[in-house]
């Protein structure tokens, strides 16, 4: 009777290390895919350009004709420093998603701009996600209605993963102006 029970102990054992090891390989299988559609550049049907299309990062944007517009438009770019000031405290909890098109003359140069923004007041950027349409407004596992972009770049912002405001294609004041409002509203 021992025998039998240290015999299905292990077998339970073994069994179990098969299931963990699957996760697992899931799991890595899945980020392995995740890394590989990150800066995917396509031509874009409309332009016949090259493009970058779904989710990117700061990196992505610094590469090919995009980037040299967007290296630029950060250079020369100076945030109102008061601005800036009353916008430290406020950033900390803050959450961005851009919607944006590497094709789009205003992604180019607001995207550029609320980038250096975010960088002056020392936000951790890669937190950012950043994700770029086609012509057509379309990416993988994007769906245009469900999310409201109507123009791009449209900046979304979030205070606890709930959405709180916008800026969407160019600024009424500044990105910086904007965006203080838009943290200025109440809870």
């Amino acid at each position: 009777m021992k025998e039998a029970f240290i015999i299905l102990c292990c077998l339970i054992l073994n069994f179990m290390k098969k299931i963990l090891i699957n996760i697992i390989l899931c799991f890595c299988m899945t980020l392995n895919l995740q890394a590989q559609t990150l800066n995917k550049k396509i031509i874009d049907t409309k332009t016949n350009k090259e493009i970058l299309i779904g989710y990117c990062n700061i990196e992505g944007l610094k590469t090919d004709s995009f980037g040299l517009v967007f290296k630029d438009e950060y250079k020369y770019y100076i945030p109102d420093s008061i601005t800036i000031t009353l916008l430290r405290s406020k950033i900390k909890k803050i959450k961005f998603e851009i919607v944006m098109g590497t094709w789009c003359g205003d992604s180019k140069e607001q995207v550029s701009r609320f980038i250096k923004i975010l960088d002056v007041l020392k936000y951790k950027t890669k937190k950012i996600n950043i994700l770029c349409l086609d012509h057509f407004f379309n990416a993988e596992n994007f769906e245009k209605g469900k999310n409201n972009i109507q123009k791009v770049p449209t900046f979304i912002i979030y205070r606890k993963n709930k959405e709180i405001g916008r800026i969407v294609e160019a600024p009424m004041n500044s990105l910086e102006k904007d965006l203080l409002d838009i943290l200025n509203k109440p809870v």
